[in-house]
């Protein structure tokens, strides 16, 4: 997988939760690379209603999720999410357009420390830290599906051993 010459995000497969453009309860989360940044924007609809008129938590957190790990092609790392702490800051309300902003913080062997945010214009609606570990991009198929084309592009894990 690799970033568009223009600097989108591809998604990481067609019926991806977050990303894929074939998933009728998807996100429709589109990114580009800005600087250090990925950066997009949602509005979340009724599909994500929590409370009424806001945006269920889970969904908030997807969206997080999906976001630092689009930063892994950026990284042209394939990794997996071990750990995600959300801090819920304000309501996330329907049908409004918010940001997203996702970065890498460091690396540490297997281990990436990815950051990012949900945005309501200047209100910060989330924040997520991240613990994503580097996998080997065969751990993909687990699943019982075949690599989609592109992804056998990704480099091997490198320090794959499993004491990270």
């Amino acid at each position: 997988m690799k970033v568009a010459a223009d600097g989108t995000i591809p998604e990481h497969h067609p019926n991806c939760l977050g990303c894929g453009s074939q998933n009728p309860a998807g996100m429709g989360l589109r990114l580009r690379v800005d600087g250090d940044l990925l950066r997009g924007t949602i509005t979340f609809d009724r599909r994500h209603e929590g409370a009424p008129g806001i945006v269920h938590g889970g969904a908030v957190a997807t969206v997080l999720d999906d976001s630092l790990g689009s930063l892994l092609i950026v990284l042209g790392t394939p990794a997996v999410t071990a750990n995600l702490n959300v801090s819920f800051r304000a309501p996330a309300l329907l049908e409004r357009p918010m940001q997203i902003e996702a970065w890498a913080v460091g690396r540490d062997g297997r281990k990436l420390h990815l950051h990012g945010r949900l945005l309501d214009n200047e209100t910060v609606i989330a924040e997520a830290q991240a613990l994503f570990l580097i996998v080997d991009v065969t751990h993909f198929e687990s699943g019982g599906h075949a690599l989609l084309p592109g992804w056998e592009d990704w480099s091997p894990a490198s320090d794959p051993s499993p004491d990270a």
